[in-house]
């Protein structure tokens, strides 16, 4: 009776062990299998993608010239300081010119002399006047007429004027200064437009062409955009960097930019098609790229992609995703393939949290 009552013990507690295990496995039954992952999608579309190529350029004045002395003198005025817009014409230094002055009046008062002459001989007549005296005459008046234009035009050369509109350069002289052929100045630059040269991979020789848009940007300027148009293309390709020169005109009637600046440079090609996504929908596993597109039959279905071009947040899609599918944007990383999901919208609650 001793052995019996272990024996009846033990069938007490397998029973009771039985009868939960029941009871647990009714409740998991009862409450179902896990739900569908929540998710947000957009429907693939194709749309037309504008293709770019990218590079880096340099700017050069529209018009550039350094200003010199064109003879040997001092400087008696000095209209500029630097770093100022001037006009076309404007007198920017004058250098002595007394003599110049006294020769010029000279030379006008010749001028005048033979034309008189000339014409006491024309109003005589051939009566007392001859041919010969009247040819001589007015040789003299060609020859006064020569010299004063010789002694203006050195008067111009102590004269330094603005051949363009633009901006100046530092001022390299001073009242007093004696100077020379070829001495400096000032740099003139015209700066509206600007030229912009560039380099392009021979790849693109064929897409680009004369009257294509152009978009700069200079850190110098962050946020800003400047418009232009290409204006030359080199007849040339490089053989050694397998790249040719290209020259746009850039807009600059702010005045913002100058000579010399570095410019990135982005350059718009011709539209394609593509399957543009965000970028947050990507799954990347080393080198390979992925996303999730949803059936039918609201189940997540794992899609191995290739990518296209990248644009601020998005991407483009090559292939792996074809024209009205699912593809999530969102909630992605709770998933698995074969997974059930329910579709929402952005405004509801909890994706991805």
């Amino acid at each position: 009776m001793q052995r019996l009552f272990p024996l009846v013990l033990l069938g007490s507690l397998a029973s009771t062990l039985v009868a939960c295990g029941s009871e647990d496995a009714a409740e998991v039954s009862a409450r179902g299998a896990p739900g569908p992952v929540l998710v947000e999608t957009i429907e693939a579309r194709i749309q037309p993608v504008t293709r770019r190529v990218e590079s880096v350029g340099t700017l050069y004045g529209d018009e550039s010239v350094t200003l010199t002395a064109k003879v040997t003198e001092q400087v008696s005025a000095v209209h500029f300081e630097g770093g100022e817009l001037v006009e076309s014409g404007q007198v920017l230094a004058e250098l002595m010119d007394a003599e110049q002055l006294a020769l010029l009046s000279e030379a006008e008062a010749n001028l005048r002399e033979a034309e008189l002459q000339l014409e006491r001989l024309v109003t005589l007549g051939q009566e007392i006047a001859t041919a010969a005296e009247i040819d001589v005459a007015s040789a003299r008046v060609d020859a006064s007429a020569a010299q004063l234009d010789a002694i203006r035009s050195r008067l111009a050369d102590r004269r330094i004027v603005a051949p363009f509109s633009g901006v100046l350069g530092f001022r390299r002289i001073s009242v007093g200064a004696l100077l020379t052929p070829g001495t400096i100045i000032a740099e003139l630059d015209a700066i509206d437009p600007l030229k912009l040269d560039f380099s392009l991979p021979e790849l693109f020789l064929a897409e680009v062409s004369i009257g294509d848009t152009i978009r700069g940007s200079s850190v110098a300027w962050p946020g800003l955009e400047f418009a232009g148009k290409v204006t030359r293309i080199s007849s040339r390709v490089d053989p050694v960097s397998r790249a040719f020169q290209v020259r746009a005109l850039l807009g600059n009637n702010d005045n913002r930019l100058r000579p010399g600046m570095l410019i990135n440079v982005a350059l718009a090609l011709e539209e394609e098609p593509g399957i543009v996504v965000p970028e947050r929908a990507l799954i990347q596993v080393g080198d390979r790229s992925a996303v999730f597109v949803i059936d039918d039959g609201a189940i997540a279905r794992r899609a191995e992609v290739t990518l296209g071009r990248r644009m601020p947040g998005q991407i483009v899609l090559r292939s792996g995703v074809e024209p009205g599918e699912r593809v999530v944007v969102n909630g992605q990383m709770l998933l698995r393939p074969g997974a059930s999901v329910r579709e929402v919208d952005s405004s509801e609650s909890t994706v991805g949290d």
